[in-house]
């Protein structure tokens, strides 16, 4: 079996026994077998000597591995400046300070990356999250745009382009962007909810509810059984909203799940209880006070 097989059925250690000599190109694909192995001081030690790009990318991971934040930046920041038209660096570099939340590095280096190689799909799609993650909802559609034309499958990037809408205000264009993408992926269940918002904010309840108990099939999180649940109670179906509410408190206890199902005692003519409710959700929530004045 040669090395090249030995690497893809991920037989590292016996891949690294084959390796003979100590020319660059040796070293480097020693260095990185050592560092998916998780040997991150052998592999620094085998590259350091190598002034090669790849030396500063392993070296940067194996320090990343090792915890020493410091010294993985600086393995990249001197191989930036031995090789300042490195875009890839930078690039890496930008994708380590998002991780970070580190939004405005991030955004100095994928702009770095991008004035060398303006047509990198994966260069456009890190400047649209970080630019998102800074609320600069504008800005990033121009990059989701982009992405989504080089790659029209990209669900994450529909998600995000739908939400970018639904925050500037633009929720049937938000709408239009979830239906596209969920002709690719029906299951998603990010686009059911926002689907579903988008329905509840616009005065379409029943159409809301399909789409929120789609969303809570998919992912039976309290905070789905309390969308179903405030959908059911703008229908009128009291009952249900009872049903559906306490299934959320029984998962999570939240302040606004408790001023609903104050809400809904209320109706059901139970104002000992619905007062009850709302006690504990301004508790848990003060803000919920201002909304439930009618019940102290």
């Amino acid at each position: 079996m040669n090395i090249e097989e030995l690497i893809e059925q991920g037989k590292f250690e016996e891949a690294i026994k084959e390796l003979k000599g100590d020319d660059e190109d040796t070293k480097l694909l020693r260095g990185f077998l050592l560092y998916r192995l998780g040997k991150y001081d052998e592999a620094i030690k085998e590259v350091s000597n190598v002034d090669r790009l790849e030396s500063y990318y392993i070296k940067f991971e194996c320090y990343k591995g090792l915890g020493k934040k410091e010294d993985a930046i600086k393995s990249l920041e001197e191989g930036i400046n031995k090789y300042p038209l490195s875009h890839m660096l930078y690039y890496i570099l930008a994708q380590y300070y998002f991780e970070e939340g580190d939004l405005d590095k991030a955004l100095n280096y994928v702009d770095k990356s991008l004035g060398i190689l303006p047509i990198s799909y994966d260069y456009k799609f890190l400047k649209a999250k970080i630019l998102f993650s800074k609320e600069n909802y504008e800005d990033a559609l121009v990059y989701l745009n982009d992405v989504i034309s080089m790659n029209p499958k990209n669900i994450e990037a529909r998600v995000m382009k739908a939400m970018c809408y639904y925050n500037v205000g633009l929720k049937m264009d938000a709408l239009s962007e979830i239906n596209k993408a969920l002709d690719i992926d029906k299951n998603n269940v990010n686009l059911h909810f926002l689907k579903g918002k988008i329905y509840f904010e616009t005065g379409f309840y029943k159409l809301a509810l399909v789409e929120f108990k789609t969303a809570l099939r998919l992912s039976p999180t309290a905070d789905m059984y309390y969308h179903v649940a405030l959908s059911y109670y703008m229908l009128g179906l009291h009952k249900d909203a009872n049903m559906f509410i306490d299934k959320a408190i029984s998962l999570e206890e939240k302040g606004r799940y408790y001023a609903l199902k104050a809400r809904v005692m209320k109706e059901l003519s139970d104002l000992a209880k619905a007062k009850e409710f709302a006690a504990k959700a301004i508790k848990l929530d003060p803000d919920t006070r201002k909304e439930l004045e009618d019940l102290l």
